[in-house]
C-alpha cells in the first residue's frame, strides 16, 4: 500500500525522485576570483543542440553560484568519482572571507576553452556551459544552458560512452535521515556498498 502526501506536506514529493548524482560547479567570483561549489539538481535538457538545466536555490537567499551566473552567464559543469569524494564535500560548505576553494579543497584548475571558469583537472567529465534562460521555478532558479565545449577521459568510458567501471566509479547522493531524527548527506558508489555520511550543514554552513 502507498502512502500518500499530504497537501501540506505535499513540497517533500521532491525527494522522491533521489537519488541524484552531484556535480561540481566552477564559477567567476564579482572580484574576478574563481569558485566551486557541489549541487546535485542538475539534468540533460537538450540532445541536439546539447543543452543542460541546474536548478540553484533562489530565496530566501540567493546561492553564491547563482549570483556568478546571472552575473556572467556561463559556468563550468565537472564530473566527480569516488576518488574525488572529500574534496568534493569540502566544496560543499561556506568559506571563509578570502577563501578560495580551490585552495581548500586541493582540486586543481584545468584552464577552460570557452568560458572564463576554470574546470577541474580530476575531473571524470567536464562541460563547458553558456546560460541561454533563467526560469524562476519557486524557491529555485533553474538554468538553461548550451554545452559549448567538453572533454572527458577517455579510459572511463567505452567508445559509445557508456560508464567502464571500475575505471570510473560514479557517485551518487541522496539526503538522508538517521535514527537521531538529523539529516545527513549520504554520497556512495554506484558500483559498491561503500558509503560516505556527511551532517546536513547548518545555515551558517549552506553551501553557496
Amino acid at each position: 500500500m502507498k502512502k500518500e502526501f499530504k497537501k501540506s506536506e505535499l513540497y517533500n514529493s521532491v525527494f522522491l525522485l533521489q537519488p541524484s548524482r552531484p556535480i561540481l560547479c566552477t564559477t567567476i567570483n564579482e572580484d574576478g576570483t574563481d569558485h566551486i561549489s557541489t549541487f546535485s539538481w542538475i539534468n540533460p535538457a537538450s540532445y541536439k543542440p546539447p543543452r543542460v538545466a541546474l536548478a540553484l536555490l533562489s530565496k530566501p537567499k540567493k546561492q553564491k553560484s547563482l549570483e556568478n551566473i546571472e552575473r556572467t552567464g556561463e559556468f563550468g559543469v565537472n564530473v566527480p568519482d569516488m576518488s574525488m569524494i572529500e574534496k568534493m564535500i569540502e566544496c560543499s560548505y561556506s568559506t571563509k572571507l578570502g577563501e578560495n576553494k580551490f585552495e581548500r579543497s586541493g582540486f586543481t584548475r584545468l584552464p577552460s576553452v570557452h568560458i572564463k571558469p576554470p574546470c577541474i583537472e580530476e575531473g571524470i567529465a567536464s562541460l563547458e556551459c553558456k546560460v541561454l534562460d533563467l526560469i524562476d521555478a519557486g524557491d529555485h532558479t533553474l538554468i538553461i544552458a548550451d554545452i559549448v565545449y567538453a572533454r572527458y577521459v577517455e579510459e572511463a568510458y567505452s567508445p559509445n560512452l557508456l560508464i567502464k567501471i571500475p575505471n570510473f566509479r560514479p557517485v551518487i547522493h541522496v539526503q538522508n535521515f538517521n535514527l537521531e531524527k538529523s539529516q545527513v548527506h549520504v554520497f556512495l558508489s554506484s558500483d559498491s556498498t561503500e558509503t560516505i555520511d556527511v551532517p546536513y550543514p547548518t545555515k551558517k554552513e549552506q553551501q553557496e
